[in-house]
């Protein structure tokens, strides 16, 4: 573990070894880096149930006074998350305990980097992982994305049942297996569906036969509602179930329904100010 800091305008550090009962002042807030480290080891013991050693600390976590943080990351953030060095957590921007959070945020990153899946997942699955281990101890609201859209996935997620009903470890290895934000919107929307009796489903097998056209259809929903709350996806849901017909869809008026649902996509880009039941309407009618 390191410690940066700038004193008249030189960057320099403190290696670890220095730092066992070191307590440092940055903007009027003080840090016990033996509480940091104990607390942070502890965190990741309850979490994931194994010892993240003081040898792997020293190796991955890394902090900065802010002046050089802020240098350093080109932005004001708390923290980031480097694939070669490990995790970088600011100083002087709130105090000791908040910093738990912080830490164990980047250190989540590391954790899910170790394990394998990090690098083949989108910004926003990475940030949810990571929202999910901080979560376990204090919710922080974030205003920028990735990380604003990866809390409110994860806190539609949170209203389900179908994730609700797992330990942290299970949730952990649910998020982590994710590669993108369609793939989380896919998730949200099966949960989703199951809290209702699987519905959805029920009227899509009734309907479509063909493997190939329900993937597609799926897909196109999800890429669809990528971005919906909870409630629209379940309007979503219910005005798909009741189109006319009661046959099997053949494959032209399968691959409609799904050039139908991106159109309900452009349409909402288009107009955001328009009702979606409004919009629906326009995108669906006409099957």
């Amino acid at each position: 573990m390191r410690l940066g800091l700038v004193e008249r305008g030189n960057y320099k550090t403190t290696d670890y070894a220095d730092l066992t009962g070191y307590q440092l002042e940055v903007n009027g807030f003080t840090y016990n880096f033996g509480r940091i480290i104990e607390e942070t080891r502890q965190r990741i013991w309850e979490l994931w149930g194994f010892d993240y050693s003081l040898k792997m600390l020293s190796q991955r976590l890394h902090f900065s006074e802010e002046k050089f943080f802020n240098r350093m990351v080109k932005n004001e953030h708390y923290g980031i998350f480097n694939r070669h060095t490990g995790a970088h957590v600011c100083l002087g921007l709130v105090p000791e305990e908040q910093t738990y959070d912080l830490v164990l945020h980047e250190m989540a990153h590391d954790i899910h980097y170790r394990q394998g899946n990090y690098e083949g997942a989108d910004e926003v699955v990475q940030e949810m992982a990571a929202i999910l281990a901080e979560e376990q101890y204090a919710i922080r609201e974030f205003d920028w994305n990735p990380h604003f859209t990866a809390q409110q996935l994860l806190h539609q997620l949170n209203e389900l049942p179908g994730f609700t009903r797992f330990n942290f470890e299970e949730r952990w290895q649910l998020v982590t297996g994710l590669c993108s934000l369609q793939q989380i919107s896919y998730l949200i929307n099966r949960l989703l569906d199951e809290t209702h009796g699987n519905s959805f489903e029920a009227w899509l097998t009734g309907r479509v036969k063909s493997s190939e056209n329900t993937r597609a259809i799926m897909n196109a929903i999800a890429t669809t509602s990528e971005n919906y709350a909870l409630y629209n996806r379940r309007l979503l849901f219910e005005r798909l179930c009741r189109l006319p017909g009661k046959r099997e869809l053949e494959n032209g008026q399968a691959i409609a329904l799904t050039r139908a649902i991106g159109e309900l996509k452009r349409l909402d880009r288009l107009h955001p100010q328009e009702s979606l039941t409004n919009l629906m309407e326009q995108a669906f009618g006409g099957l």
